[in-house]
């Protein structure tokens, strides 16, 4: 998608859907992406768009889980670029029971991976984030002020949303997910009374385009017939 300051590069992740927002100075990475992604993302920006990787100001982090946060980390480590995500994103895997879990949701993106018959790849990450930038709702995103989080609790407590509110552009996350043409919640939804509010905000917003990590296109018009 062409927008005046920007281009909306779709970019087909290990498990999910990334989307690469490109202005002619800096470089916005949506979302944190799987740690199988982190080659094919840097080959993609430097051979595709033929930017230099210092172009890449932010990586957006949504949440936690393996197919939005494993690639972000790694990154940052390789390249120094940034990571923005929610405050309290390293909660969720504190202590025993968040190792458990995190283990848990690793497994979980396996299958998805054997599901969608990807090649084996490592999945495993470092559950603790650590981002440089914490956001909260309404955060604008740093050196990206046409963009903010959107709090969008319900497949974790944590779950944010980008919003680009000139154009009415919203990346959803899990918060939608698009199987065989049907809008279905995710799994699991572990806070369905957050989640249906979560919901009823993203009709109040009336985005013009929905930009879903799962989801068989990579652009939705909202409200499309």
């Amino acid at each position: 998608m062409k927008f005046k300051e920007f281009k909306i590069h779709y970019f087909k992740g290990y498990v999910q859907n990334n989307y690469i927002v490109e202005y002619k100075d800096k470089i916005l990475i949506i979302d944190g992406a799987s740690r199988p992604d982190v080659d094919p993302l840097y080959e993609y920006i430097t051979k595709q768009l033929n930017s230099p990787v210092e172009k890449v100001k932010l990586f957006a982090v949504t949440h936690c889980h393996p197919d939005h946060a494993g690639a972000a980390g790694i990154f940052r480590k390789k390249f120094g670029t940034p990571i923005a995500a929610p405050h309290d994103i390293d909660e969720w895997y504190h202590g025993f029971r968040g190792t458990l879990q995190h283990l848990s949701d690793t497994l979980q993106s396996r299958f998805m991976a054997r599901k969608m018959k990807s090649k084996h790849r490592v999945l495993y990450y470092n559950k603790r984030i650590n981002p440089d930038f914490k956001l909260y709702d309404r955060s604008v995103l740093p050196g990206f002020d046409d963009w903010e989080a959107i709090h969008s609790p319900g497949h974790t407590m944590h779950n944010i949303s980008f919003y680009n509110k000139k154009y009415g552009i919203l990346y959803i996350s899990d918060t939608i997910i698009d199987s065989r043409g049907k809008f279905l919640p995710p799994v699991p939804v572990l806070f369905p009374e957050l989640m249906k509010q979560t919901l009823r905000r993203i009709a109040m917003i009336q985005p013009e385009y929905l930009l879903l990590a799962h989801g068989e296109k990579p652009f939705y018009k909202f409200n499309q017939k």
